[in-house]
């Protein structure tokens, strides 16, 4: 019996790959969407009193999202040396497989694959206490790690 569950490093490395193509980008949408924050309309007319503070909540939306983003690069910059150019490369920079293997001297694709994933899954070994050191909710940013089932035997 293993103390800590195994992880399961390509289903790790699906899920790390999907956040940066997928929900990253519409995180750093929603942090520089500034809406407009100005003051309500004066006017001496009746009406029905209005709940909520609509200015208020895109503003607490816009910190939430931004805190996010640099628990994302707070991630990054907290990996090791190599998984910092690959994820730089592949995710941010868009570069070809071809390109990031020779940024980072590898030359097969065996050695470049297995590397890349060990690249996702330490970025969401770091993205996890980055988060919580932001303050990141789940629903913004979820875990992305993913583990493997625990067999049971019963005799």
């Amino acid at each position: 019996m293993q103390l800590f569950p195994q992880l399961d490093k390509d289903r790790t490395f699906f899920k790390v790959q999907d956040f940066l193509y997928n929900a990253y980008p519409e995180i750093k949408r929603r942090a520089g969407s500034w809406g407009d924050y100005s003051s309500p309309p004066v006017d001496d007319m009746p009406k029905a009193p209005s709940y909520g503070n609509s200015s208020e909540r895109r503003m607490i939306e816009h910190a939430l999202y931004g805190s996010a983003v640099y628990a994302v690069h707070y991630a990054i910059k907290h990996c090791s040396a190599t998984s910092q150019i690959i994820i730089k490369c592949r995710y941010f920079e868009e570069l070809s497989n071809s390109k990031v293997k020779a940024r980072i001297g590898y030359s097969g694709n065996d050695a470049y694959y297995s590397r890349l994933k060990s690249a996702c899954a330490e970025f969401a070994d770091c993205l996890e206490p980055a988060c919580n050191y932001y303050g990141v909710p789940e629903e913004i940013i979820p875990d992305l790690h993913v583990y493997q089932k625990q067999e049971t035997i019963r005799k």
